[in-house]
């Protein structure tokens, strides 16, 4: 498989990373061979495959590729691995819903504590995994069901939101970040500070020192050109990002343009910190910043990777359903880095 210098980054970062992941798709024949890879390459220390042993062995031989024996025992089949998970699950969502003083529903509790989805999230909230990856068969909603269920959102933290990481095909050095485009539909401007926030982790988790993040609020206006509410919140959820974070280079409200191309921000926005420097890009709503990603990853040559679930306690990540085997393997990179703080 071939790889840009982005996508050896975080491959090396992972490896570095040596953690575990599990599938919770594991008869899709996508993600089954993106965890196999991940096990040849030693990319993960395990990968934990939600089948039976005659399972994995059809869905390998269907494969046809790699070296059973290179790989197998970096793989642990969910059931042999954790007999009594299905039962384990359901106390723990029991225990959870008696806590919270709620109704329970025994038909709903049955099926959540069956769920593959629901017993990867307790594997990873009792620290069996290092993180969970789903989404290629399942919807979005139910991931981010799963996810605050079992793991639940990080202390302090308010927001769940989900980003895009956006890499440049021809030229790899330029990546992005897009958020949010998969979970908050109307975000308020603390949420768009939330957001922000969560984003420039996400970037820092992946990057490192080696790349800063500069950071846009975007609107259709800029500093100010056009009068609206709309535009007004981008702007003081601007102010309050860098109010709480004045380390972090952003700007707001800008437009696209002024965020991406150095000259045309100087036009529209003299002085600022971000303009032709902005790798991390805040949307003012969840339409805007799905279809941006969208429009980015169909017509501007850029590959597309999450959404990345920001805000959880640990990494229980997204996938589109019409994700590739190389999506998965990237997706998977990704949350390794990010299980390590």
């Amino acid at each position: 498989m071939q790889w840009s210098s982005e996508e050896k980054l975080m491959e090396n970062l992972s490896k570095s990373v040596n953690g575990t992941i599990a599938f919770p798709e594991s008869r899709d024949q996508r993600v089954f061979e993106g965890a196999c890879y991940l096990a040849e390459t030693a990319a993960m220390k395990h990968v934990f495959l939600f089948l039976e042993e005659d399972e994995f062995e059809r869905q390998f031989d269907a494969w046809g590729h790699g070296k059973k024996s290179e790989f197998r025992k970096r793989v642990e089949l969910v059931p042999k691995a954790f007999p009594k998970l299905s039962q384990e699950t359901g106390k723990f969502l029991e225990e959870r819903l008696r806590s919270k003083g709620k109704t329970i529903d025994h038909k709903v509790l049955e099926s959540q504590a069956n769920s593959s989805l629901f017993q990867a999230g307790v594997l990873l909230k009792q620290g069996a995994v290092d993180s969970v990856l789903a989404g290629s068969v399942f919807t979005t909603a139910d991931v981010i069901k799963a996810g605050l269920t079992t793991v639940g959102l990080a202390d302090g933290v308010k927001t769940l939101s989900g980003s895009f990481l956006l890499v440049h095909e021809a030229q790899p050095l330029r990546a992005m970040i897009y958020a949010d485009c998969g979970v908050v539909i109307e975000p308020t401007v603390e949420q768009l500070v939330d957001i922000a926030f969560e984003s420039v982790k996400t970037w820092k988790h992946i990057y490192g020192d080696k790349a800063e993040p500069y950071l846009a609020f975007l609107s259709f206006s800029s500093k100010g050109s056009a009068k609206h509410p709309h535009a007004q919140k981008v702007v003081d959820a601007c102010a309050m990002f860098k109010e709480k974070f004045p380390d972090i280079p952003s700007d707001g409200e800008l437009q696209f343009d002024a965020a991406i191309d150095h000259e045309i921000g100087m036009r529209k926005a003299p002085n600022s910190p971000v303009c032709g420097k902005a790798n991390i890009f805040i949307f003012p709503d969840l339409g805007a910043g799905n279809i941006a990603y969208k429009i980015t990853q169909r017509l501007g040559g850029y590959r597309a990777y999450g959404p990345i679930l920001q805000g959880l306690a640990k990494p229980y990540s997204d996938l589109s359903r019409g994700a590739s085997v190389k999506d998965i393997i990237v997706s998977s990179y990704i949350n390794a880095v990010r299980s390590v703080s």
